[in-house]
């Protein structure tokens, strides 16, 4: 939970090997590499964030750092929805970060012109916060409230239109969506999840229910079990010395051909390559 009135913070992590495994939570997370490098996984999409990166994480996305370079430092930032007021129709509540969540750092020779743009701006405004969340002083709070409002604007302003967004998600909606991130999350090593179950959770008909997870997580179903599945394993082969068969098993899929496609599809590489790169990393360190 947030410690104080303001639901926001942020810290620089002390680590000295900065790995999580797959997770998501219901607010905004940045994050800045200060130095170092470190692999994120967001939505099954890996990146190698090096030093002056910056991340945007919406609520609900899950996202892994499977491996990092010894002494990656990475300071954070959390905030929650309610900093802004959703009944004023100022941001959506899911779609602050939809369409240039990463940043390069000003060094990157891999920057485009709306990076180039947006950089210099969200690295000030976070420079900015966690000064005023670190010194305190009086109206601190009203300064990084304000920063915020900056923060998101940057990033709205960069996004499509209004109207080719999906709408503010209701309470129900909010409710329909926990039950099925439960049973995704609690379920997704079983090979006979399908749409079906989570549609029963979400208590809504299969074909409504498959149309309004995408409006929701703009991908599939399937595709988004897929995900999950795929982070996992990744975790295990990372973490475990399993076989990569009975990974498979244990994340869920039928067999372990369809696990080598969708691993390879989602990741680039197969899972024993992936495995091996890993390992070698290691060693380097």
């Amino acid at each position: 939970e947030f410690g104080f009135s303001l639901p926001f913070r942020c810290w620089d992590s002390a680590l000295p090997d900065f790995v999580f495994p797959p997770h998501w939570h219901e607010y905004y997370e940045l994050f800045v590499v200060l130095d170092g490098t470190v692999t994120v996984v967001v939505d099954g999409d890996a990146r190698e964030a090096r030093r002056g990166d910056i991340l945007a994480i919406n609520p609900g996305q899950l996202h892994s750092f499977p491996h990092s370079e010894r002494g990656t430092r990475i300071r954070f930032f959390q905030f929650e929805p309610e900093i802004f007021p959703h009944d004023a129709g100022i941001v959506s509540k899911k779609a602050i970060f939809s369409r240039t969540p990463f940043l390069r750092g000003s060094g990157s020779p891999e920057r485009d012109p709306v990076e180039e743009a947006l950089y210099p701006g969200i690295s000030g405004l976070l420079s900015d916060m966690f000064t005023e969340y670190r010194e305190q002083q009086k109206g601190f709070r009203l300064a990084i409230k304000a920063k915020l409002y900056l923060l998101a604007l940057a990033y709205l302003r960069d996004n499509p239109p209004e109207e080719d967004r999906p709408p503010n998600p209701s309470p129900v909606a909010d409710q329909r969506m926990e039950r099925t991130y439960q049973i995704i999350f609690r379920n997704f090593d079983q090979v006979n999840l399908d749409l079906d179950q989570a549609a029963e959770a979400a208590a809504l008909s299969p074909s409504y229910f498959a149309r309004f997870f995408k409006e929701q997580t703009g991908r599939s179903f399937y595709a988004y079990l897929s995900t999950v599945r795929i982070s996992h394993a990744m975790e295990y082969l990372l973490k475990t010395d399993l076989p990569v068969s009975l990974i498979a098993e244990k994340c869920g899929f039928a067999s372990q051909p369809t696990f080598h496609r969708v691993f390879k599809a989602e990741t680039g590489c197969t899972p024993v390559t992936y495995r091996k790169k890993a390992k070698q990393h290691e060693k380097q360190q």
